[in-house]
């Protein structure tokens, strides 16, 4: 499965901490990183991606949309 970055920015220093917590928990590798402003961290996290969207539940679709 083809993997790709997820960032997450204009995070404070607690936030960041518990989000690298989480994700390190759930052995995702994870980078911490300082955001153009010195106060806020940047976080990205190596998550796999998914081919196409979830389906849609046929109960949730409109039959004028086809």
């Amino acid at each position: 499965m083809k993997k790709s970055w997820f960032t997450h920015s204009g995070l404070t220093t607690e936030e960041a901490n518990e989000l690298v917590a989480r994700y390190q928990s759930k052995g995702v590798p994870v980078e911490k990183s300082l955001d153009t402003d010195p106060r806020l961290w940047i976080v990205s996290a190596l998550l796999p991606q998914q081919k196409s969207s979830p389906k849609t539940a046929q109960s949730m679709r409109s039959r004028t949309w086809g």
